[in-house]
């Protein structure tokens, strides 16, 4: 059972890196030429690019949470979404699915720029977004503050990469998780300046 339980949480964490590598990989592929950007925020271009792919947990359960998402934003509004995958860690394979379904980007609660690289930039993002799980009501007002690091420009928000997802009404609060005991935190976050050029 133990072998199943570590294959399982090896297969995550392998589809997790092959899914960020293509996520980097396309992101540096739309880039053309050299960015301009110096961490100012929205508003050079109106609009700064959000991606990330990252494993979160609540603290001290087994719950574990894939979050994917992709969009922009300005100095009000985010636009975009993406999936989630709300299961419980140790249990199958396959692991036990708590809620799986979309999200969709809302308000800009703070955007704290950070230094730029090429296209790329690193900052802190904090948006309310609404979650629907499939089958169950909408979860509107869930906070996500997406942290992305940029090694490259030597760039660090002080926290670790990744996306806090706090439900609204005390509801659970994920964090950024090692896959496994022996693995790093999971997941990659990274903002682009080039939203809003005209090519």
């Amino acid at each position: 059972m133990r072998r199943k339980t570590l294959a399982g949480l090896a297969g995550l964490t392998l589809a997790i890196a092959l899914l960020a590598l293509a996520l980097l990989v396309g992101v540096a592929a739309g880039g053309h030429g050299p960015g301009k950007g110096h961490g100012k925020g929205p508003g050079a271009h109106g609009r700064i690019g959000f991606h990330f792919l990252v494993l979160d947990q609540i603290a001290g359960t087994s719950d574990r949470l894939i979050l994917q998402g992709n969009g922009s934003f300005n100095r009000n509004r985010a636009s975009g979404g993406g999936t989630f995958d709300h299961f419980l860690g140790g249990t199958g394979p396959p692991a036990t699915l708590v809620a799986t379904g979309t999200w969709k980007a809302g308000d800009v609660v703070s955007w704290s720029p950070g230094l730029s690289h090429g296209v790329l930039e690193g900052g802190v993002l904090v948006i309310h977004a609404t979650f629907k799980p499939i089958g169950q009501p909408a979860i509107e007002n869930v906070m996500l503050e997406v942290d992305c690091n940029l090694g490259p420009a030597g760039f660090s928000t002080g926290k670790t990469e990744g996306v806090i997802a706090t439900f609204p009404g005390g509801g659970p609060v994920f964090t950024p998780t090692p896959a496994a005991a022996t693995v790093p935190n999971t997941g990659l976050t990274v903002f682009t300046l080039t939203k809003g050029h005209k090519h």
